[in-house]
């Protein structure tokens, strides 16, 4: 965590690194862009003035603009945040090739393939920006596949549950499928119950992207048509993976408009953390760092209040056990809810699920302001090497805005205007205990 009290000048105010060549960043700096708030935003950290190693501001520029625009004007007045032991991992990026999948409709579908040094693989396809595959190492170096899904392109053709799939134009649900902007309703079409899901009938999930390999991420673009789904204005989507040598799934996604719209972008990629296919996920232990929730109706819309998971059984803020909590969830299918996170912009650690069998783990971080945990009841599909994908036999967690916030205005907003842009950055980090 951070480093509160740090005991000499030359110590970062983070990450507590000493080293001569790290010197204080001038208050006129700090004063100007909001270091105060921002180091007491992320850790509860309250200083006048400091310094930061590289590490530290690269952590921070990866979060929100304005941490970009507290980078550059470091460079501009010539701030010195470098130390001879604390740089950036000199370590090449992920190896990254490309083969094809088949093809969707008579377009070709290709699949990227990310490897870094330590072994790990994620592939990617440029179909609905699924992720097929991610290979990773238990305690042993056993290396299994932890990512449901199938074979080959007539598996994700259909592909009822999203296994692995990039979910838009608005991910989750939206009532009766409508909303108003300024005075005008827009009615979707209804794919769920009396709700629209996902972004309906032929959403993101079902398109093939424009792909290519830039630089260490793999980047994909769609351009979603004013009026596709019958939501309103032209989007413009690009979206990148990136894995690190830490072992982390980076996604980045960012998206303009021609008109007023509403925006909910996620991936909905499904874990197992004993391999794919290999039963229930009652062995799995979870922590989801969220006070609050928001409870929904038999539809599975938010009543539109805000609650505390306090004596609920969805409190998961100290680690739980799967097989104990989820008989406990009302209704009897599970958890499939949305936890809340407060404001957008601000990386947070959500969730952490541990496999105690295996040591593997998965932790999620996003700049969202929730995210969705869902553990698989309506999951009954035949998988990759013909594994049986049964109820409860994985586990998502979907970073996200609200579900039904375009009609809940005390929900952080899903409206995106022109001349603005949508950002966010969701992090899956794999490790083993």
């Amino acid at each position: 965590m951070f480093n509160t009290k740090p005991d000499k000048v030359n110590i970062c105010i983070v990450c507590g690194t000493n080293s001569d060549r790290v010197r204080t960043i001038e208050s006129k700096v700090n004063a100007e862009i909001g270091l105060k708030d921002l180091l007491n935003k992320y850790g509860g950290l309250s200083v006048e003035s400091g310094i930061l190693c590289r590490n530290c501001f690269q952590k921070l520029i990866n979060l929100d603009r304005k941490c970009r625009d507290f980078y550059d004007l470091c460079q501009e007045n010539n701030a010195s945040v470098c130390s001879t032991g604390d740089q950036p991992s000199t370590k090449s990026a992920a190896m990254i090739s490309s083969s094809s999948f088949g093809t969707h409709n008579g377009t070709e579908v290709t699949q990227y393939t990310l490897k870094n040094s330590k072994g790990t693989v994620i592939k990617i396809l440029n179909y609905g920006g699924i992720i097929t595959e991610i290979l990773v190492p238990d305690r042993n170096g056993k290396m299994d596949d932890i990512c449901l899904g199938f074979d080959d392109m007539k598996g994700y053709a259909t592909n009822g549950p999203y296994l692995g799939a990039l979910i838009g134009r608005y991910a989750n649900r939206i009532a009766n499928g409508r909303f108003t902007i300024d005075g005008k309703t827009y009615q979707l079409a209804i794919n769920n119950g009396p709700n629209a899901l996902h972004g309906g009938i032929v959403g993101f999930d079902k398109k093939v992207w424009d792909s290519k390999i830039d630089g260490d991420a793999v980047q994909l673009n769609y351009v979603s048509a004013d009026g596709e789904e019958m939501y309103p204005g032209e989007v413009n989507v690009t979206v990148r993976y990136r894995l690190t040598e830490d072992n982390e799934l980076v996604i980045q996604y960012s998206a303009t408009t021609s008109a007023k719209t509403v925006i909910n972008l996620t991936n909905h990629a499904y874990f197992n953390l004993a391999g794919q296919g290999s039963g229930i996920i009652f062995d799995h232990n979870v922590t989801i760092n969220a006070d609050k929730y928001t409870p929904v109706d038999a539809t599975s819309i938010p009543t539109g209040s805000i609650d505390a998971v306090d004596g609920t059984a969805w409190d998961l803020r100290s680690k739980k056990n799967l097989g104990d909590v989820i008989p406990t969830v009302p209704g009897g299918v599970g958890y499939d809810h949305n936890y809340c996170f407060g404001k957008t912009g601000w990386q947070k650690h959500m969730a952490r699920v541990e496999h105690p069998a295996s040591g593997r783990f998965l932790e999620m971080y996003s700049t969202e302001p929730g995210v969705q945990f869902y553990t698989a009841y309506y999951l009954n599909e035949t998988g990759k090497g013909g594994a049986k994908y049964e109820k409860f036999g994985a586990f998502c967690l979907e970073a996200q805005h609200y579900p039904d916030s375009p009609n809940k205005p005390n929900f952080p907003t899903t409206l995106l205007a022109p001349g603005e842009t949508y950002l966010q950055t969701t992090t899956y980090k794999f490790g083993v205990l």
